[in-house]
C-alpha cells in the first residue's frame, strides 16, 4: 500500500499500486441509506503515533445544482502543509462527477482536477514537476476515493455485514487508478473523543492485504466518530448542530 508525500495525506487513502489493473474491479451500489441533513460540517483532530496533535481536518456536505459536493481540508501547522479536497457526485447513488485537490507546501503548490464522462475518467496534474493527464475506463458502479470517508457512512451497519466495492484514485500523486475495497461491519464499541463518548459500530476496510479502521455512530446519522490509518487517528472534535 503507497503512502502519499507529506503529513496532510499520510495513509489518508488505501492506494494499492502493486495490484491495480491487476485484479477485477468490483462493480456494486453499496448505499444502504444516505443518512446526512444538508448542509453539514464536522471537525477532527489528527493525531499522530504518539497521541501527539499534529493537525486537524474538516469536513464538508452541502446540496449543490450537480448533486452534492464533499469538501475534506487538512491543516498540519507544523509542517507547513494545507490540503483540500472535494468530490462532486450524484446526491443519490454517490456516482462521481469531478474531484479536485490542492496541496499547499514548503515545496509549493501540486493540484489536480478530475471529470467522470462517457465511462471514463479524465484527471489533469501540475505542480513543480510539471503537468501531466491520465485517463481511465471505469466499471459500470464506482466512487471516488476522495469520498470514501462520506460513503462509508451509507453502508448496512448491521454485525458481520461485508462488502466490496471498486474505488476510483482520481486524484492522487501517482497515476490514475482503480481499486478494490472491502468493508466489514465488526461490531459494536464505546469511543471516546473530546465530545465524549459514543456507541459506534466498527469498521473495517481492507485492500492489497492492508486493513485501516473507523468508528461511525450507531445513530441513524452514522458519523464518523473516529478513524485510524495506520498513521494518524482523527478524533470528533466538533458535531453537526
Amino acid at each position: 500500500m503507497t503512502r502519499w508525500f507529506g503529513p496532510a495525506l499520510l495513509a489518508l487513502l488505501l492506494i494499492a499500486t502493486a495490484c491495480a489493473g491487476t485484479e477485477t474491479i468490483a462493480s456494486r451500489n453499496v448505499i444502504k441509506t444516505v443518512p446526512w441533513d444538508l448542509p453539514e460540517t464536522t471537525k477532527y483532530r489528527v493525531l499522530d503515533k504518539d497521541d501527539k496533535e499534529v493537525g486537524t481536518a474538516n469536513f464538508e456536505i452541502e446540496s449543490i445544482e450537480a448533486g452534492v459536493r464533499f469538501t475534506q481540508h487538512f491543516d498540519f501547522p507544523g509542517k507547513g502543509f494545507v490540503n483540500d479536497a472535494q468530490v462532486v457526485a450524484d446526491g443519490q447513488t454517490l456516482k462521481p462527477v469531478s474531484s479536485r485537490f490542492v496541496i499547499d507546501g514548503p515545496d509549493g503548490r501540486i493540484s489536480c482536477e478530475a471529470s467522470y464522462t462517457s465511462g471514463k475518467v479524465t484527471a489533469h496534474r501540475s505542480g513543480q514537476d510539471g503537468e501531466r493527464d491520465d485517463t481511465l475506463d471505469l466499471p459500470d458502479i464506482f466512487y471516488d476515493s476522495w469520498a470514501d470517508l462520506f460513503l462509508w457512512r451509507t453502508i448496512d451497519y448491521s454485525q458481520g455485514f461485508e462488502t466490496t466495492y471498486g474505488d476510483i484514485l482520481s486524484c492522487t500523486l501517482d497515476r490514475t487508478q482503480k481499486q478494490n475495497i472491502t468493508l466489514k461491519v465488526l461490531q459494536q464499541e464505546s469511543v471516546t473523543t473530546p465530545l465524549g463518548k459514543y456507541d459506534t459500530w466498527h469498521l473495517a476496510i481492507e485492500s492489497s492485504g492492508e486493513t485501516q479502521d473507523a468508528w461511525y455512530s450507531i445513530d441513524p446519522l452514522h458519523l464518523l466518530v473516529k478513524y485510524d490509518n495506520g498513521e494518524q487517528t482523527f478524533e470528533l472534535t466538533q458535531a453537526p448542530r
